[in-house]
């Protein structure tokens, strides 16, 4: 039997939690009112035995925070909101915790995120992995796409401003005049739906198109 900590804004939420776990699991559940002193009190931690859980909710919480909590071998963390957060299961990646959004009610997510975390798991449910999809690997794959999209020459002129040329320069590489280079610049940002060229810059190297194409020279070089 565990300990199982519960750390929540809202009290009705923490009574649910509580009288769901107390009827579903044999664990001893505990409602955290100060977690963050508990996390100075290394006295409290070491009264609960071997592994402990806590459920605690990921807006209240920074990464600093959470790391504390390494510096108890026994304990497990699990994140939770309502709605799912992004920002909070950012950190609960960060912080290697499991992470669960409560909006869908599903008691199965609970149980299946307590389980993991008793042996060193984690578990993100499913209606979070479906909001980090769509908040970073789908933007991200139509980024890849609005890049690849570019006209070989507007590449060509992102990866040279990327790599600190100015417009003068990078006129003189590509036979335009500073001007149209400026103004396929700018073209590009809209193309990209960016604000600015330094937003631009960063998609380019993030995406390693300055790396792809300094390849490509290397290669042709050869």
């Amino acid at each position: 039997m565990a300990n199982i900590l519960i750390f929540h804004s809202d009290t009705i939420m923490v009574q649910g939690l509580a009288t769901f776990l107390t009827s579903t699991t044999s664990h001893q559940i505990r409602i955290v009112n100060h977690y963050l002193k508990c996390l100075d009190s290394a006295n409290f931690f070491a009264q609960l035995g071997e592994v402990f859980v806590i459920i605690a909710e990921g807006k209240l919480l920074d990464l600093n925070q959470c790391q504390q909590l390494n510096n108890f071998n026994q304990s497990r963390l699990i994140l939770c909101d309502r709605p799912a957060d992004f920002d909070s299961l950012i950190l609960a990646l960060n912080c290697n915790s499991s992470y669960i959004g409560l909006e869908h009610n599903d008691p199965e997510n609970l149980i299946l995120a307590i389980s993991c975390a008793l042996i060193g798991s984690v578990f993100i449910c499913p209606q979070a992995k479906q909001k980090l999809n769509y908040c970073v690997f789908e933007p991200n794959f139509k980024q890849r796409q609005a890049v690849a999209q570019l006209e070989e020459i507007d590449q060509k002129i992102l990866v040279l401003a990327s790599q600190g040329y100015s417009h003068t320069k990078i006129a003189s590489i590509v036979n335009y005049s500073p001007l149209n280079v400026g103004y396929r610049l700018r073209t590009i940002v809209q193309k990209l739906n960016l604000q600015t060229k330094q937003e631009a810059i960063s998609l380019a190297i993030n995406l390693g198109l300055v790396r792809s194409f300094n390849q490509q020279q290397t290669s042709q070089a050869a």
